[in-house]
């Protein structure tokens, strides 16, 4: 690129996880860009949708653990901005919630670089589907608050539950790991055992439901609280609909490994996907890869897979 200009940078949403849930926009700023920098949540395979030559980076950021600062991640989308025409950043959900897109946003701002926010489907919004239900039902819920269970130890008011009290629903993201000290807040300031909603995993194949009470939702997730799956929170009448028990699905679908040409292996992964599976590819011209991509499959390959296949073999 000549000397002291910017590319521009995309602002994506890759959605829940569910390869089949990205928007048509995002897909193709996928699958066109020049570099890519990708949060910890996003699919491992749709980042396998990318061009062969390019370098994909993990600036993601993982919960209770130690990991890249924004500031670092900001820095890199300058760099990337400099050497490339098409900079996709790459965040699960959608980028302007719980994203930390502002920061961003504020940062190409500064450096005169040319943005464009991606919308993607939010976490929220996939859990209740998954359970044929929205997040608003006439005459049940009317509103709906988005909310972190990341408390603030400062803060008097750790969760606003001001939907919950008029009537509505309360989705609350990241708060698994602090569900205890969450429902007990609710609690308190409410004085009511409002119907609970918790999904692990949401639209992978192996999404869990749990539907529960403020005060029994702790005691019957408790297995759950140690693992590392994320989950999101819903809390309201919605949980309670008479129809959710008869929508809950069990998933127990497989993990595939597919192996072969690269193109035609991603179609058939498609397929798998379609059909509620989950899936990762090991192409054939790995080595034709940017070496990023090389050693992202390698990591990917150490994990366990129910079945391999060739997608010759697929029918």
């Amino acid at each position: 690129m000549p000397l002291n200009t910017y590319g521009k940078v995309y602002l994506v949403g890759a959605g829940p996880g569910q390869p089949e849930l990205l928007t048509r926009k995002a897909e193709r700023l996928i699958r066109s860009a020049d570099i890519i920098l990708y949060d910890r949540l996003v699919n491992p395979f749709i980042l396998q949708l990318v061009r062969p030559e390019i370098e994909i980076i993990n600036v993601g950021k993982e919960a209770y653990r130690k990991h890249i600062q924004q500031q670092v991640i900001n820095e890199k989308l300058i760099s990337a901005a400099k050497h490339h025409k098409c900079v996709v950043r790459l965040k699960g959900g959608d980028p302007a919630i719980f994203g930390r897109v502002h920061e961003e946003v504020v940062t190409l701002s500064q450096a005169g670089i040319d943005f464009e926010v991606v919308p993607g489907i939010t976490t929220a919004s996939a859990a209740v589907a998954s359970v044929g239900l929205g997040l608003t039902i006439r005459n049940v819920a009317h509103s709906v608050i988005f909310t972190t269970g990341h408390l603030n130890k400062n803060s008097q008011q750790q969760v606003d539950v001001t939907a919950l009290i008029n009537g509505g629903t309360l989705a609350i993201y990241m708060g698994v790991k602090q569900l205890s000290e969450i429902m007990n807040e609710i609690y308190q300031t409410t004085q009511v055992d409002y119907p609970v909603l918790l999904i692990f995993n949401v639209s992978s194949f192996n999404e869990k439901h749990i539907i529960g009470t403020v005060t029994t939702i702790v005691e019957q997730v408790s297995d759950d609280l140690e693992q590392i799956s994320p989950g999101i929170v819903i809390v309201g009448d919605i949980a309670a609909y008479e129809n959710i028990k008869s929508t809950l699905k069990k998933c127990t679908s497989k993990k595939y490994l597919i192996s072969g040409p690269r193109l035609q292996a991603i179609e058939q992964a498609f397929d798998i996907y379609e059909n509620g599976g989950w899936c990762l590819i090991n192409p054939d011209e790995k080595h034709e890869l940017h070496h990023s991509q090389q050693l992202f499959i390698e990591q990917q390959l150490m994990q366990h897979f129910d079945e391999k296949i060739h997608s010759k073999d697929i029918k």
